[in-house]
């Protein structure tokens, strides 16, 4: 998955571009609370792998699809 960074809300500047990664999920991040308005999110470095953050959707991000896999390993 590339390190593609992200647009910066306020600034538009591409930000992070090569050393973090950031894409939107299909997932909320909480379903209830203060952040369940919140996209969830997976975003990444050098040294860390976030799977499912919470993300405003004002800051411009990645939009990967992936479908499931019905194969079995």
């Amino acid at each position: 998955m590339p390190a593609a960074g992200y647009r910066h809300n306020s600034t538009g500047a591409l930000t992070v571009v090569g050393t973090n990664g950031y894409a939107w999920s299909s997932s909320p991040y909480v379903t209830d609370g203060t952040n369940a308005r919140n996209a969830g999110m997976l975003n990444f470095d050098s040294a860390n792998v976030n799977p499912l953050n919470d993300g405003n959707h004002a800051i411009a991000r990645a939009v990967r699809c992936v479908q499931a896999s019905t194969d079995r390993f």
